[in-house]
């Protein structure tokens, strides 16, 4: 059963959401964000990457965990997380995440601005092409990922 808060009550969770993102909490995140409503979820995932964008660290961990490469806390502690580095360097490149890029579960980015990545200085798209490996998708086969995400998260939201 899921509940529909306040807008309090909202801003309540998001401050929660920060929290854990900043204590690297995955669980407690988990917690908050497969118990509410998709348009709460929205809203609170809306505020939180405000707040978040100021700190790359905790903006970069937190493609990591939206990507679910970090799904418990003890993944924290793992040498290396390739989506959260990639993030982290995409942002620190002046890619944004969630309108450049992606996050999506099964541990892979999409870009979506793909001239913007392009356009990115050759040593940046060197390291990158070293390290991570790339599919172009049609697009629409990236459409019907969309829609196939978009109705299992409305179908776990009712």
């Amino acid at each position: 059963m899921t509940f529909q808060p306040q807008p309090d009550a909202i801003d309540q969770l998001i401050e929660q959401v920060v929290h854990h993102c900043q204590t690297r909490h995955p669980e407690a995140l988990d917690n908050i964000f497969d118990n509410l409503p998709v348009s709460i979820n929205e809203q609170v995932l809306e505020s939180t990457l405000a707040i978040l964008s100021s700190d790359i660290n905790q903006f970069s961990w937190f493609c990591g965990y939206m990507a679910g490469e970090i799904n418990r806390t003890e993944d924290n502690y793992k040498p290396r997380h390739p989506i959260a580095e990639l993030s982290k360097i995409l942002i620190a490149a002046g890619m944004q995440p969630f309108i450049d890029f992606t996050p999506y579960p099964g541990c892979r980015l999409v870009i979506a601005n793909v001239k913007k990545f392009e356009s990115l200085p050759e040593d940046v798209l060197a390291v990158v092409r070293e390290v991570f490996d790339f599919v172009k998708t049609p697009d629409q086969q990236i459409q019907e990922i969309n829609d196939a995400l978009l109705q299992e998260l409305v179908i776990s939201g009712e």
